[in-house]
């Protein structure tokens, strides 16, 4: 009766081992859902270019349909505030490009994101309108001045 009191006695708590594996596996789960969650935040930041930036893209798809989009074609023209009077918290300014009587660009300067490859770099939208059809929007970043792709929001 003894043996079995004291078999008892010893199986109360964890042994050192077995706190040792949860540690491994609590570390191994951290190492894999960090970064995935710093992508995370760094992709949300850079959606407030999309936000920001609808009005531009919208007066873009007004002007060729009342046939005012040109090559000429930038904020002023869109009757849009310049460039750098359109803000928010993660972006310094929000500029049209007119490059043809189909296409336009939306430039999108990032700003204070705490994120070394999105700050002072740009999202740029590129609004291709057809006759008879819809405007569609290309997002893009790339280069050494883009933000890199796996951050871009989608169109």
């Amino acid at each position: 009766m003894k043996f079995a009191q004291y078999k008892q006695q010893a199986q109360k708590g964890f042994t050192l081992i077995e706190l040792m594996i949860v540690v491994a596996i609590i570390g191994i789960l951290a190492a894999v859902a960090l970064p995935a969650y710093q992508d995370y935040t760094a992709k949300a930041k850079v959606s407030e270019a999309a936000s920001i930036s609808a009005p531009a893209r919208t007066a873009i798809a007004m002007a060729f349909n009342e046939g005012k989009l040109s090559a000429a074609t930038d904020n002023a023209s869109l009757d849009l505030p310049e460039a750098i009077a359109i803000t928010s918290k993660y972006v310094t300014s929000v500029t049209v490009d007119g490059t043809s009587g189909t296409v336009a660009t939306v430039t999108v300067l990032m700003r204070d994101t705490g994120i070394a490859a999105i700050d002072g770099k740009t999202v740029t939208y590129t609004v291709t309108c057809v006759e008879s059809a819809q405007c569609s929007t290309a997002v893009t970043g790339g280069g050494t001045a883009g933000v890199p792709a796996k951050f871009l929001p989608k169109a």
